[in-house]
């Protein structure tokens, strides 16, 4: 009996688009916070607010950092500073 092995497992499908899933809700999620702060505050708050924000979504598409994405690096580093760090040293004998 054969069996099938998928390949190119390493890829992520596109589903929207050129967009990924994640990539996808990510674009949603910005357009949901944009539009609040478009509806609820001022022009000058919404461009102090908004630029970085299309900035990240920018970086989010394009770059990659030794082949990872940029949210999994920004976890990473939120993960590495968040939790304790303990080193112990035992002598061998």
């Amino acid at each position: 009996m054969r069996f099938s092995v998928p390949q190119f497992i390493e890829v992520e499908d596109k589903i929207f688009g050129p967009l990924t899933l994640k990539q996808f809700f990510i674009v949603i999620g910005a357009g949901v916070i944009l539009f609040f702060l478009w509806y609820f505050f001022k022009l000058w708050f919404v461009l102090a607010i908004g630029a970085p924000l299309a900035c990240l979504l920018i970086m989010e598409f394009f770059l990659k950092i030794n082949g990872r994405p940029i949210h999994q690096l920004i976890i990473a580093w939120f993960y590495y500073f968040l939790n304790p760090k303990v080193y112990t040293w035992k002598r061998k004998l």
